[in-house]
């Protein structure tokens, strides 16, 4: 079996590393300068080129094989500032230089941990100027001259400077990514909201006869329940009109399927016009419409049906140029103050339609105010209104 390839390097690591090798690298010219100054012997070249040409090396190859790069890396840069407290006690503490070491130490630690990382930097550090004054002695001269001072300074300066640089780069990456979340999530929102449009469409056909345009039985289903529920919850009332079109085949018979259609979609575009924001219109069945009404007593919904049979039966109707009679037959049902069945007062509605069929058609008949029990037989609908 071949082993899995290991993981990337955390991007930290890949940075402190870059970060490490340069800015170390000018360091070592800073202390040579000082070694040549002050007359420092062979091991303290060795150990400066162990620690700030080796080192950084090894310590990446570390966290590079790490389990957990990241949390390695973290230990590394503790371990860099341990490393800087044993230079500043063996150098005897030179101002500039423990200043650059201690200040590079706790910007890496902040940038990870904020100001507990500066703390632990700081601790790191003292631990190892305290392991090295118990080793080898206290000694305490802080002058540095001025080339070594500059020198120094601009140690620090490249080291601010790689930094910023790679926060820029981090920051500029970071913007360009927000900015495609923003590109993603407003694409993302724009199908959500054309989903949601597409099934509010969805909704509105399968509630919607295809031929009139008119809310279909199944959404009545629904409407009806909600509108007798609110009658008895506010004490309103609710007037149903079943209209039929009258003799409807014989037009089909006569003048064809496309005619009988026209004069549907016709009839339905009248009901329309007569209906308040709150009435609801539906085709019941192949000739059958029903308007419910909310909030109409039954007075006011027998003008309204008498107003709609009138305009119907006085309009001029043709078919293939030539005249056709249309009129409607109209069964009128009310309900106030009290639940009652939708069922049942569609059957009311129903009952008063059939007495206008029976009747001689063209009319409108009204069924009594529905009670909150099943319908009797007896005592249904009053006489039917005269035709005008």
């Amino acid at each position: 079996m071949t082993a899995e390839p290991a993981a990337p390097a955390h991007w930290v690591v890949r940075m402190n590393y870059r970060n490490r090798s340069v800015s170390w690298l000018i360091f070592v010219a800073v202390l040579s300068v000082h070694f040549l100054e002050h007359g420092h012997g062979p091991w303290a070249w060795w150990l400066m080129v162990l620690q700030f040409l080796v080192y950084p090396h090894v310590v990446y190859l570390r966290a590079r094989h790490a389990r957990d790069s990241l949390t390695a890396e973290i230990h590394n840069l503790l371990l860099d500032n341990f490393c800087f407290g044993l230079w500043a006690a063996a150098l005897g503490f030179p101002l500039w230089i423990v200043f650059t070491l201690v200040i590079c130490g706790c910007i890496n630690m902040t940038a990870f941990r904020a100001l507990k990382g500066v703390m632990q930097a700081l601790a790191a550090a003292a631990a190892g100027a305290t392991l090295m004054v118990a080793l080898d002695g206290w000694r305490f001269t802080p002058e540095t001259s001025l080339r070594v001072s500059l020198m120094s300074m601009l140690c620090l300066s490249a080291y601010l400077v790689l930094f910023a640089r790679d926060a820029h780069t981090r920051t500029v990456a970071l913007s360009a990514t927000r900015a495609r979340l923003r590109q993603s999530e407003a694409a993302l929102q724009s199908q959500l909201q054309a989903i949601q449009s597409l099934q509010d469409q969805l909704t509105e056909q399968a509630n919607r006869d295809p031929l009139t345009g008119l809310y279909n039985r199944r959404y009545l289903t629904t409407a009806l329940q909600r509108e007798t529920d609110a009658c008895a919850r506010e004490g309103a009332t609710l007037a149903l009109l079943l209209i039929d079109l009258d003799l409807f085949k014989q037009i089909n018979d006569r003048h064809g399927h496309a005619a009988g259609d026209d004069v549907l979609c016709q009839i339905s575009a009248l009901l329309l016009q007569s209906m308040r924001p709150s009435d609801i219109c539906c085709r019941y069945g192949g000739e059958e419409f029903l308007l419910v009404l909310p909030g109409m007593g039954l007075q006011t919904a027998v003008e309204r049906a008498q107003a709609l049979r009138q305009q119907v039966a006085e309009r001029r109707w043709l078919a293939d140029g030539q005249p056709i009679g249309v009129t409607l037959s109209v069964g009128v049902a009310c309900a106030h103050n009290a639940r009652v069945a939708p069922a049942a007062l569609i059957d009311l509605a129903d009952r008063a339609l059939y007495q206008a069929k029976a009747e001689g058609r063209n009319r409108v008949c009204v069924a009594g105010d529905a009670p909150t029990q099943a319908p009797q037989a007896d005592g249904m609908s009053m006489p039917p209104l005269p035709v005008q």
